[in-house]
């Protein structure tokens, strides 16, 4: 029950971010380094900052909805560990491109754990 708790603890963290990238979005900090872009690039780079937050709120739900189902329903184990493992990927990715970013460095933090408790902690068990 502890790696639930854990589990979902790790998941919300990972939504609050995402939460966090979708608004930052927005603010300042990004919109005003657009400015050199053209209309298309700013329109893309807005795209892509969007879905980087979706994806942390999404993957994050679905970690959170699947973790006290994955033991009663084996079929579920499967896209259970791909989110997590994506979000491990994407934490990553965030600090190889953007090592300076803290928030990158947060995601890094809360999805590898993520992923390793419940792999490590015998929630998946390849068969």
């Amino acid at each position: 029950m502890k790696t639930n708790k854990l589990t979902k603890l790790l998941a919300y963290g990972l939504i609050a971010m995402g939460v966090v990238h979708i608004i930052a979005t927005f603010t300042p900090v990004i919109v005003g380094k657009l400015e050199p872009l053209n209309e298309s690039g700013r329109l893309a780079f807005t795209y892509m900052s969007l879905m980087c937050g979706t994806m942390l709120v999404l993957g994050g739900a679905v970690v959170t909805m699947l973790t006290d189902k994955v033991r009663e329903h084996s079929f579920l184990r499967q896209p259970y560990i791909l989110t997590m493992s994506l979000l491990a990927i994407d934490g990553i990715l965030a600090t190889c491109m953007m090592p300076h970013n803290p928030c990158a460095w947060v995601i890094l933090v809360l999805a590898l754990p993520l992923l390793g408790i419940n792999i490590i902690g015998g929630f998946y068990k390849i068969n």
